[in-house]
């Protein structure tokens, strides 16, 4: 089994690559630009000599597309995301651009190549902003950020693929 994570060098990446090590699975990790110094949490988790790292620009669906045709792998976890709610107030364009076309790119790549490859996308609790309690994942949706907009329309463009075109994807609402 092959699985690409995404955000691989933080700390629920780390985690993930771990457990799917333990797992016996081959595990590629997908970063904007190869940094030794963004490792360290790998390098504790002594993961960091069994995991291949591969360089690639979610944005650009060329890159995507040919890492997934090369590796074709059975799992993707996308936990990449621009995740700051204050820096998204000063960047709206660019959280909103990565979060969104990052998934998409994604997605269209699992479609036109006609993988089976299993898609998961860290969702976040920002996509209900201010609600009533509890929140459940049928409440609705009310970001009042830049990123909780951009993570709400991503959760929603992965029902929509799942939906519309059969892929096996799935969102996890994380708080």
């Amino acid at each position: 089994m092959i699985a690409f994570i995404t955000g691989i060098s933080g700390q629920d990446g780390s985690y993930l690559a771990k457990f799917l090590l333990d797992k016996n699975y081959e595990v590629v990790g997908l970063t904007r630009s190869y940094n030794p110094k963004n490792l360290e949490r790998l390098r504790f988790l002594n993961v960091l000599d069994k995991i291949k790292i591969e360089e690639c620009d979610l944005t650009d669906l060329s890159q995507v597309m040919g890492l997934l045709r090369n590796y074709s792998p059975d799992e993707f976890y996308n936990l990449a995301a621009q995740s700051s709610v204050s820096l998204s107030f000063k960047q709206p364009i660019g959280t909103i651009q990565f979060n969104i076309n990052s998934v998409l790119n994604v997605l269209e790549s699992i479609r036109i190549l006609n993988l089976k490859t299993k898609f998961y996308q860290a969702s976040s609790s920002e996509i209900f902003g201010h609600n009533t309690l509890p929140i459940t994942e049928n409440s609705s949706y009310n970001p009042i950020s830049p990123y909780g907009i951009s993570k709400a329309s991503a959760h929603l463009i992965v029902k929509n693929y799942r939906e519309s075109y059969g892929l096996f994807c799935c969102s996890g609402i994380l708080f």
